[in-house]
């Protein structure tokens, strides 16, 4: 069975409402869980703790995010920072705007503590202490990081108190791996069901298949996703081409939001801030793109269809070559196929007129199996559940073993019940 993606955005839809929020299925085994708890909220600091800028002096910035004015700022799936210290307990401050800590769409957010999971919460005030405590005084990892995407909200870091005299970002990985992708990289509606109505608290960034891809060849990652976009056109809500919905415009962005992301000090936009491509650079960058256009070739008239693909062919070409002026070593490998292959062959075609006019021999294709609803079933509108995201992983691992020769880690388990 196939399922479109589409993600219509509120101010398309009216007829959407607020919905109050509801029990999530974590992935863990099919009964449902709750919401986790809120995080402790501490807001008396102790003559024994330092406070650090969240500098890339000071953490490791995972994912897109930018320092400026003494914070961090970020709102792209599973984007923030990780750092080690030798202490007992540490506080990352955090300011939410409007749209993050909001009844509706709040920012949900996850936190690793010497790589194990420790909190798992959604962001319900402005300002938030997130605080860990270790068991024993020593050297420890602390990673945080928004697995909600960007669309609903951005946050801020503003700084970091620990018990220690310094805290220090964690090694660089070998390897680091962009992807670059819709709705399903960013584990839209994983910890739902079929029949559920979409919300921020259903989407876990660390379940998708890209995540946990580069779990499996210990890569650093950055996710640049957004639910409903494409690379010509999304579902025609005008009539024609939809293209606020076609990704390659914002992809030299920090990342892009449906609302404003106000702050008490003024209101921003992701899409407005540019993103330099030098604080990342990936050896491998992965594009899962195409869903959100078969919904539009679904929708048009069918005498247009051949020019309408043909379209597509075109401005896929432009994007490749808008990567590689960016990135020149990189590999890069365009996939498709978790909701649907029908777009699959516009894309090997894209690849083929590209890499004939271009010579580069580093850009190739994959067709990714449909997900499986019969043994897997579904997630929230048609999505991907956690058990397909798993499945697409070995399928990718096994692709980028194949071509480029990298070595997964047969001991890192990326099953549900890691």
């Amino acid at each position: 069975m196939y399922y479109n993606e589409l993600i219509i955005p509120e101010e398309k839809q009216q007829q959407l409402q607020p919905q109050p929020q509801q029990e999530i299925n974590l992935g863990i085994n099919e009964e449902p869980i709750t919401t986790p708890q809120e995080p402790i909220i501490e807001s008396t600091i102790t003559s024994s703790e330092n406070i650090f800028e969240p500098t890339k002096e000071n953490v490791k910035i995972l994912g897109r995010a930018n320092y400026q004015d003494g914070y961090l700022w970020f709102g792209l799936t599973d984007s923030g920072i990780e750092y080690k210290f030798n202490g007992k307990t540490t506080t990352i401050n955090v300011t939410a705007d409007t749209t993050s800590y909001g009844e509706e769409n709040p920012a949900r957010i996850k936190i690793y503590t010497d790589g194990k999971e420790y909190l798992d919460t959604v962001i319900t005030e402005k300002i938030t202490d997130f605080t860990v405590n270790f068991n024993e005084i020593g050297e420890h990892i602390v990673r945080f990081i928004k697995v909600s995407e960007a669309e609903r909200g951005s946050i801020r870091i503003n700084d970091i108190k620990t018990d220690s005299l310094k805290i220090e970002p964690t090694s660089q990985a070998s390897k680091k791996i962009e992807f670059i992708g819709d709705s399903i990289t960013c584990a839209y509606g994983v910890d739902g069901v079929a029949g559920d109505v979409f919300s921020s608290r259903s989407e876990d960034g660390t379940k998708s298949y890209a995540f946990k891809t580069a779990q499996k060849f210990h890569a650093d990652y950055s996710m640049v996703s957004y639910s409903g976009f494409a690379i010509l056109s999304c579902y025609p809500f005008t009539g024609g081409r939809y293209t606020d919905a076609a990704l390659p415009q914002y992809y030299d962005k920090l990342g892009y939001s449906f609302e404003p992301n106000q702050f008490d000090d003024g209101t921003y936009q992701l899409q407005n801030t540019k993103w330099d491509y030098n604080d990342f650079v990936p050896d491998l960058v992965v594009i899962n793109l195409g869903t959100n256009d078969n919904s539009y070739f679904e929708a048009i008239d069918k005498s247009i269809l051949p020019e309408e693909k043909l379209a597509f062919i075109e401005e896929y070409e432009k994007f490749l070559a808008k990567i590689r002026s960016n990135y020149p070593y990189a590999e890069i490998l365009c996939v498709l196929g978790m909701m649907g292959q029908e777009v699959y062959p516009e894309i090997e075609q894209a690849v083929k007129n590209y890499t004939t006019v271009t010579g580069d021999s580093h850009v190739h294709s994959f067709k990714l199996n449909v997900q499986d609803t019969d043994k897997n079933r579904l997630g929230v509108d048609g999505h991907p559940s956690a058990q397909s995201h798993v499945d697409a992983t070995y399928e990718l691992v096994g692709e980028i073993e194949r071509l480029y020769g990298w070595t997964s880690d047969p001991n890192v388990n990326v099953e549900l019940n890691a």
